[in-house]
């Protein structure tokens, strides 16, 4: 289960409203009562009068007591909103490069870690040895492929700066569960531990789709990050003898990420955290997951709303761009099979709409990856047959590619069309998913409270940008198996 800020404060907001209802009620109830009291002559409530005056003050401190956690989270809401408004402010603030300047003013490379004169770095632009410069420092900005997250140098630095405060909370509380298990007694929220974190985080990134297809994951130092990126190739000419040597000027510009707060809530109960074995691992899973299937749909769909389509997704802003978003908006011919009532596929040219896709990739000089779609649509094709009843063979370039599957894309109607879903190719390594090295969580007491169980809110903190939309192409409603 998800949130936005904005859906959190609209949560918080409509709770206020109940809670001061309940509080106003009740207050209202036991001035009637005395005031009743005092009519008929008496100088104390009757036997069911007092019980009735406990209830409704119970009642009212209950209230109360919500009321003052309902404010502190609307306050970390409302900072939180602000820090993020200041930063859409400076991520309006544009730098030029020197991609304009006279050749004998350039210091471009784009191959040996050398740095731009604006201070960019950028390693080619071919997929599997493209690597990521922040702009201030020049340093790595990508993890690499298998890479944990702990080994990342601006982790490590991030853990090392905030080692004395990780000891005292790992001092004082022993493990995540009881971390959890002490906060479900107050109203306030606490930053995880690094070494508590990582896991989390790792977790998230194994099962989040996407991130196994190939997508770039950079570690943010801060809500506002840059990193430099080549958004047009050289071109290289042919000269006649004597003549000039033509110029071409490669563009290069900042990639800006810009940190969004993304919440999942996992549920436990109190008992659980404070007596399984192995609790903090079943709670990283389970909040690992749950971040992973939020992350697909960001990458996928990110902005999408259910005018854009059937499939019924409702992401806003501020969620990151996702990759179908930004294509509809910026290369709409890159969404291919976007008709009235979907496609659906011929026996006799099973995979032709598979390979239009690839191929439209391919002939942008990108490098198409894996394919990504949901189990439904993989289904229809691993299970076609032949006039003959035998079992079709997959392309060798689609095979070789390979396929993985989301839950995170939904099947849809299309007109006509039923069972309808999309399916995604990209050279993910040009996908970049943004991450901020703190890690968050809030213990939700009340909503839980009659079953003896407590939400447990993790708030991921990161933004998606595609480096090269010629690296991405989508075939929108393709038929999946029933």
């Amino acid at each position: 289960m998800a949130f936005t800020l904005a859906g959190l404060r609209k949560d918080a907001e409509a709770r206020k409203l109940d809670a001061e209802r309940r509080l106003s009620d009740s207050n209202a109830r036991k001035k009637l009562m005395l005031a009743s009291v005092k009519e008929r002559g008496d100088s104390r409530l009757n036997t069911e009068e007092d019980k009735e005056f406990e209830a409704l003050s119970k009642t009212a401190r209950e209230a109360a007591g919500e009321l003052a956690s309902i404010e502190g989270e609307l306050k970390s809401i409302a900072s939180v909103e602000a820090e993020e408004a200041e930063s859409d402010r400076k991520a309006g603030i544009t730098r030029k490069t020197n991609a304009g300047l006279p050749a004998d003013q350039r210091t471009f490379s784009a191959g040996n870690g050398k740095t731009l004169e604006n201070g960019a770095m950028l390693y080619g632009a071919e997929s599997k040895a493209t690597e990521w410069r922040y702009a201030d420092s020049g340093r790595n900005a990508a993890l690499a492929p298998g890479q944990s997250w702990r080994d990342h140098e601006a982790v490590r630095e991030y853990a090392e700066r905030n080692a004395e405060r990780d000891k005292i909370l790992t001092g004082t509380h022993g493990s995540l569960a009881q971390q959890i298990r002490a906060l479900s007694t107050t109203s306030g929220s606490a930053i995880v531990p690094t070494e508590w974190s990582w896991p989390i985080i790792d977790k998230a990134r194994n099962a989040a789709v996407c991130l196994k297809a190939g997508v770039t994951v950079v570690p943010m130092p801060a809500k506002l990050v840059q990193v430099g990126r080549l958004n047009a190739d050289v071109a290289p000419a042919f000269k006649t003898e004597g003549s000039a040597i033509p110029s071409s000027d490669p563009g290069f510009d900042f990639i800006t990420f810009t940190a969004t707060s993304l919440g999942a809530i996992t549920v436990a109960s109190l008992e659980f955290l404070a007596d399984a074995p192995g609790a903090d691992m079943i709670v990283s899973e389970a909040i690992g997951k749950a971040m992973a299937l939020e992350l697909d749909k960001a990458i996928l769909f990110g902005q999408l709303l259910t005018a854009d389509g059937s499939e019924g997704y409702n992401l806003p802003s501020p969620y990151p761009k996702g990759v179908l978003k930004s294509l509809l908006a910026s290369a709409p011919s890159q969404v291919l099979g976007n008709g009235t009532n979907g496609t659906v596929q011929t026996a006799t040219t099973m995979y032709r709409e598979l390979q239009s896709l690839w191929y439209s990739v391919k002939r942008r000089n990108e490098q198409p990856g894996m394919l990504v779609s949901n189990d439904a649509l993989q289904q229809k094709y691993v299970d076609a047959y032949d006039t003959q009843g035998r079992v079709l063979t997959m392309p060798e370039n689609i095979r070789n590619a390979g396929w993985l599957t989301t839950n995170a894309i939904n099947s849809a109607t299309q007109g006509t069309g039923t069972t309808m879903s999309d399916v995604f190719c990209c050279d993910w390594s040009q996908v970049l998913l943004g991450q901020r090295l703190g890690m968050e969580i809030r213990v939700l007491t009340e909503r839980y409270a009659e079953v003896g169980q407590v939400g447990i809110l993790a708030y991921w903190r990161g933004d998606v940008q595609i480096a090269r939309l010629s690296a991405a192409g989508v075939y929108r409603y393709l038929q999946a198996a029933v």
